[in-house]
């Protein structure tokens, strides 16, 4: 930035020609460009008006400090190379695995027409719960209470909302280790009588360390691709002056809708559980990656 420049900054302040000879300049050379810039130090200011403790006091002390703060930034990007070149390039890597983990959510549900009688069934369905999860020897990290509530219960009847009773439910989440007893186990959570068992989600045990691995995978990516095109431009990569993350969804498995409405048929006393073929998961990473581009020797 020039010192034509900086004076138009200050004229947009409003600051007056006996502030700018306050400044104490001096000149200043970028090692990468051999360009030549002009320094201000701020501690140096001594105006009067920067004195003043009023509301335009303080006014005009945020206004000169912001526009030595954009003097500052402007000579630092005056300090980029701008015949830099550069290649941006993009990667992907994926983990294929099969999965050793099933989450599940199990809702319980009563209504009845005291409330206390109401969460007391709901209570003793969820206690019966928890000690079946103890005998598959589920850990106590792996259940967790999402939600809980009880109120009004009403049913829509000839036009209108009716008061039916009071009701208590809950909603467990389950997750299941096991992946060789889920027929077994979920066969044992029906005959509780629960009212709701679905969305059931795979996943393994070592998801973060897959993660980590894709996320290698897609650098090696970006960098091969780079690579190959320099070359085919006879030119080669330099340092990587940028890496981002892309955020990818990765796919699940998602059965809701068709196991609820088998959990919450009434006329269902079969204690038979669900078979589900979990299949393969994937971890995708994508990344994008800037290298400089540097001529061959």
């Amino acid at each position: 930035m020039t010192l034509s420049h900086f004076l138009s900054f200050c004229l947009c302040f409003h600051i007056t020609e006996a502030t700018l000879q306050t400044y104490h300049c001096k000149k200043i050379v970028c090692t990468t460009t051999k360009k030549t810039f002009l320094f201000t130090r701020c501690k140096d200011l001594k105006v009067d008006f920067i004195q003043n403790t009023g509301y335009y006091g303080r006014m005009m002390r945020k206004s000169l400090f912001g526009l030595i703060f954009i003097l500052s930034i402007f000579s630092i990007v005056s300090c980029t190379d701008s015949k830099t070149k550069v290649i941006k390039v993009f990667g992907n890597g994926e983990v294929t695995y099969i999965p050793d983990t099933v989450t599940m959510t199990v809702k319980l549900k009563s209504v009845k027409p005291v409330l206390r009688d109401a969460i007391s069934e709901t209570n003793a369905t969820s206690k019966k719960l928890l000690s079946l999860c103890k005998e598959y020897s589920i850990l106590d990290e792996d259940i967790k209470t999402s939600f809980s509530q009880s109120g009004r219960e009403y049913e829509y009847q000839n036009g209108r909302n009716v008061f039916v009773g009071f009701r208590s439910e809950q909603s467990i989440q389950i997750t299941f280790r096991d992946l060789t007893r889920v027929e077994e186990f979920t066969g044992a959570i029906l005959a509780l009588q629960v009212y709701s068992l679905g969305d059931f989600r795979y996943s393994h045990s070592k998801k973060s360390e897959f993660e980590s691995e894709a996320n290698l995978l897609a650098l090696d990516d970006a960098k091969a691709a780079a690579e190959k095109m320099a070359e085919r431009m006879n030119v080669k990569i330099g340092e990587v002056l940028y890496i981002s993350d892309v955020d990818t969804s990765e796919p699940s498995y998602y059965y809701r809708d068709s196991y609820e409405s088998i959990a919450q048929n009434k006329s269902l006393n079969s204690s038979s559980g669900f078979v589900v073929a979990p299949g393969i998961l994937a971890s995708s990473k994508n990344v994008v990656v800037t290298f400089e581009l540097k001529n061959k020797d």
